[in-house]
């Protein structure tokens, strides 16, 4: 059966401010290989492997312009575009995706992923997905457990109850990022994987559960997909439907209700989402940046030549227009600093 990519692509990045702005956000960077993250991620589940067709890409109202020039720098055709006229979180996006995909062959296997994860396996990743396969075919909506390396506090976490098939596990319980003592009793415990946020399932699957259990979303998903318009070689939903969208994430709306979530696990595919400056790699030896005497800084420049001396574990980041200064075990309050920009109406920085 062939799989029909699905690539999430709707974020805003603001924890990778300022480089990741609205206009161009992280997924459509290069920070972690030669190519962007979000070209990684349609090169890495497309019609180029066997069983797989090119993707459909779920993106920002004004990003279509970008996708497609993106994916035609790595000669890939897609499936189809759709723009967000709004975002409306993960639920919105798979109840569309199987609204979109069920219109061709209803049982077809979608595979929902974000554009903004880094995978260094490409094979082993998609070695994981012929393990859930056999289990979404049997009507389970299967996510992926990552082998966790760490306590990590910004992930997270799925416990796996009974085994289905090898590899598949049925998914007991779903965990919202947790503090550093509960991450740790996850770890000790075994059963505890990092939720990677991607999913494998069939179209009428997802379709029929989202009517069970959030009908709102579902309803306003088919009317704004039967109601959206060709727009530049894209496909734009309809504003007013998909606008009255309850915002939700899949795994609240759905996979922590249904009867029919199931995990692989463990999946080690070298994967991380790049939620922050943290996870991302220096750039010391660029030309824009010089380093004497300084160690476990994550300094990166696309403007200005950065020189750093006799500093240890800060973020440096710099463009045409503005300057991130942090520390390593601050990354997280990047996002504040978008807010406090925001606050003061200073939107071209943004």
């Amino acid at each position: 059966m062939k799989i029909q990519p699905v690539i999430m692509s709707g974020g805003s990045g603001t924890r990778l401010w300022p480089m990741s702005r609205k206009a161009l956000p992280k997924q459509f960077l290069k920070l972690v290989t030669a190519r962007t993250m979000f070209q990684d991620t349609a090169l890495r589940a497309c019609g180029k492997h066997d069983g797989y067709g090119d993707p459909v890409v779920i993106c920002g109202g004004g990003h279509g312009p970008l996708v497609a020039e993106q994916l035609a720098e790595i000669a890939i055709q897609p499936a189809d575009i759709i723009l967000e006229p709004c975002p409306r979180n993960t639920a919105a996006v798979a109840a569309v995706a199987a609204a979109w995909v069920a219109r061709g062959d209803e049982d077809a296997l979608i595979l929902l992923m974000p554009a903004d994860h880094h995978i260094a396996d490409d094979a082993g990743f998609r070695n994981a997905v012929a393990l859930g396969a056999k289990a979404a075919e049997a009507g389970n909506i299967v996510t992926f457990g990552i082998a966790a390396q760490n306590p990590h506090t910004g992930y997270g976490y799925i416990e796996t109850g009974e085994r289905l098939f090898p590899s598949v596990y049925e998914a007991a319980s779903f965990k919202e990022k947790p503090d550093r003592a509960a991450a740790e009793r996850y770890i000790k415990d075994g059963r505890y994987y990092w939720n990677a946020g991607i999913f494998l399932y069939r179209a009428s699957v997802m379709r029929d559960e989202m009517a069970r259990l959030a009908p709102e979303i579902m309803a306003a998903a088919n009317k704004a997909l039967g109601q959206a318009a060709p727009s530049d070689g894209a496909l734009r939903l309809d504003e007013a439907a998909f606008s009255a969208c309850p915002s939700d994430s899949i795994d609240y709306v759905v996979m922590e209700k249904t009867d029919k979530s199931a995990i692989v696990a463990p999946v080690d595919v070298g994967w991380t989402d790049i939620g922050s400056w943290s996870e991302v790699a220096s750039d010391d030896n660029s030309d824009n940046v010089i380093c004497v005497n300084a160690a476990n800084n994550i300094i990166r420049s696309d403007g200005p030549l950065i020189a750093a001396a006799g500093v240890e574990g800060l973020i440096i980041v710099a463009t045409g227009d503005a300057v991130l200064v942090a520390r390593r075990d601050n990354a997280q309050d990047v996002r504040a600093i978008v807010e406090e920009l925001k606050k003061r109406g200073l939107q071209h920085l943004l």
